[in-house]
């Protein structure tokens, strides 16, 4: 670009900031900290894209990287100082603090979620906060649809209030990730932090030239393992030749859920592969597979299917009351990649039960189930003695005046990596 029409930018794009509304200064500093004119003439060319209070956001955020303080994407090699920073962030609920221990593989929930990309921010080598994404195509109200979960935020305690969390929200994601037209996350109802300050970030980013967002609830049926468990002789591991059964048993099962994408034979295949073909190298332990998927079969007929993660063996949740000093671990394990034939809802409950006994056999004090639009399951599971876990599900669209999105999540498939 010559001199003249670099000039002539750059009054276009003053004009154009002014009009759009931008803070004084904010189109210089924009170009101070090295973004470049295309990213720029996109922000003003589609001004409800980013509110000129996230942009200020964002930049305001970068400009605080100073000697010491780095973000990067997370390596194979940062399991310890991830595991480390999740031990030292705690989540206050009411009167419980909870501290989720992620160790010996910090990776492992993601690992299930195939494509994804996990945030570090470092300080003298020490990681002080981190968050989690995680694209995928799927559809929304029967629209394909690129969408994101966004998940693993942490702030180290001793780093609170100083910014870290809304740094980490305003700098981009990875190139190689997909872009997610509609983003989602859960966050747990108790954690009056954590709601305050997401609700202060969708007002910022919300309104007449911002973003949609969606309030919603999701739940999980947690049953204790204690109770009625029994393992069921007509119950074996999957084969490669179920697949074909189960990838039609798992799809009837979920038709017409949000956020729920119709499996293939070649994608179940690929879950309980866990993205490997052949031998893993030593640092990436097994964390789902063949040897975790069942099905129950009836008369030679496969009724009923579902795999088994073993959630508390990498994720463990530590409570401590502050008000009694009453103390509790909980390590569960979850239902994934289930499904049951119609009119056999007594099938998957027999087969829960089954899987109940293996997770008691773990060691887990829980097995966790997303049947929240399968009511007849959960009545069969009888059983059971069991609980409700119920925790906000917010969605939040993509905001273009050139990219009109019409779906709307109502019904959210839950699937357990991503809670």
């Amino acid at each position: 670009m010559d001199e003249g029409s670099d000039s002539s930018l750059q009054e276009s794009q003053h004009i154009k900031a002014s009009e759009a509304g931008w803070p004084d200064r904010l189109l210089e500093r924009m170009r101070g900290i090295g973004w470049p004119s295309w990213k720029i003439q996109v922000l003003l060319d589609a001004p409800g894209w980013q509110t000129p209070s996230m942009l200020d956001d964002q930049v305001s955020g970068i400009e605080r990287f100073v000697s010491g303080l780095h973000l990067r994407e997370a390596t194979w090699e940062d399991d310890e100082r991830l595991s480390d920073l999740f031990a030292n962030s705690t989540e206050r609920l009411g009167d419980w603090d909870v501290t989720v221990h992620r160790s010996p593989n910090p990776f492992a929930q993601q690992r299930l979620q195939g494509r994804w990309f996990l945030k570090l921010l470092v300080e003298d080598h020490l990681a002080i906060a981190s968050s989690a994404y995680s694209g995928r195509s799927s559809i929304v109200a029967g629209q394909r649809l690129s969408v994101g979960w966004m998940g693993g935020w942490r702030v180290r305690n001793s780093h609170r209030k100083g910014g870290y969390a809304a740094l980490l929200m305003n700098t981009p994601g990875s190139a190689s990730n997909v872009f997610g037209m509609m983003s989602y996350w859960y966050v747990r109802m108790e954690n009056a932090t954590a709601v305050s300050w997401i609700d202060k970030r969708l007002d910022n980013m919300s309104g007449p030239d911002g973003r949609e967002t969606k309030q919603l609830t999701a739940s999980v049926m947690h049953i204790d393992t204690s109770s009625g468990a029994r393992l069921n002789v007509a119950v074996r591991p999957i084969t490669v030749e179920d697949l074909p059964r189960c990838v039609e048993l798992i799809n009837r099962t979920h038709e017409g859920l949000d956020l729920f994408r119709p499996y293939s034979v070649e994608g179940l295949a690929d879950r309980l592969d866990d993205l490997f073909w052949g031998p893993k190298p030593p640092f990436v332990p097994e964390v789902y597979g063949w040897a975790d998927m069942f099905v129950l079969e009836e008369g030679g007929h496969i009724v009923a299917c579902a795999g088994l993660w073993d959630r508390g063996r990498d994720v463990r949740e530590h409570w401590h009351n502050r008000a009694t000093g009453e103390d509790r671990v909980d390590a569960t394990a979850c239902v994934m990649d289930f499904g049951f034939a119609s009119g056999r809802p007594d099938a998957m409950a027999e087969l829960l039960r089954h899987l109940t006994a293996l997770a008691s056999a773990l060691g887990r004090k829980s097995l966790s189930a997303p049947l929240e639009f399968l009511p007849d399951v959960a009545d069969a599971c009888d059983w059971a003695d069991r609980r409700i876990e119920t925790r906000r599900f917010e969605s939040m669209m993509f905001g273009s005046p050139e990219i009109q999105i019409t779906a709307a999540v109502t019904r959210p498939y839950t699937d357990l990596a991503d809670w």
